[in-house]
């Protein structure tokens, strides 16, 4: 599986980005929210990716974070939600935002999302509700818990490694030993493979 691509972004539209590679252009389809966060043509970037496998064709998506990321993989377990929808969901509404309605069983304000319907929004209610409510959300603007809020990589590779199915405090234990040894400094992508040695 791809879990993430570094390289210089090579070109960019709304909800697509295409990355350099070392010399290789990767397509990845991307949330607007994803689109607006990283940078411009030419620049650096770090990206969590998925890899959907379909019969005809390998998709990947990528995300700013792992909220997102997790989310992501949340909406694509639940019947009649694809990929595309799922993107659209997430183009929409923050990861917590999401979460909140899907907790608050909030059927008016799914059914505004493009593409949901009230038959969806009840599905996903169902289906996840109790999912969202194990998930390591972080509060918007504000951190995970044991993790410093000054340091989004440490965060984004803790969510990172649970949605990769460790235990959320091994997780922790793991990222801190792996930041301890990098320096906190140290971007995600190395924070999340060092982070897998130390498990």
């Amino acid at each position: 599986m791809i879990e993430f691509l570094r390289g210089k972004i090579a070109f960019k539209q709304p909800a697509r980005l295409v990355i350099d590679v070392g010399g290789v252009g990767m397509g990845v389809d991307v949330s607007l929210r994803t689109s607006e966060k990283v940078g411009a043509v030419g620049e650096s970037i770090d990206l969590m990716t998925h890899l959907h496998v379909r019969e005809e064709a390998l998709d990947l998506y990528g995300f700013h974070d792992a909220a997102e990321k997790a989310l992501f993989l949340k909406l694509i377990g639940v019947s009649g939600i694809g990929p595309r929808l799922a993107l659209r969901i997430l183009s929409a509404v923050t990861p917590q935002q999401l979460a909140t309605y899907i907790r608050n069983s909030d059927v008016r304000s799914l059914t505004t999302l493009k593409g949901v319907g009230k038959k969806t929004a009840e599905v996903l209610i169902a289906s996840l509700r109790t999912a969202v409510s194990k998930l390591d959300l972080p509060e918007e603007g504000g951190s995970a818990s044991g993790v410093p809020s000054e340091n989004q990589y440490l965060r984004d590779a803790i969510m990172a490694l649970v949605t990769l199915g460790v235990k959320e405090a091994q997780a922790q234990e793991a990222v801190q030993r792996a930041a301890q040894k990098l320096g906190a400094d140290t971007d995600t992508g190395r924070i999340i493979a060092q982070a897998l040695q130390e498990v």
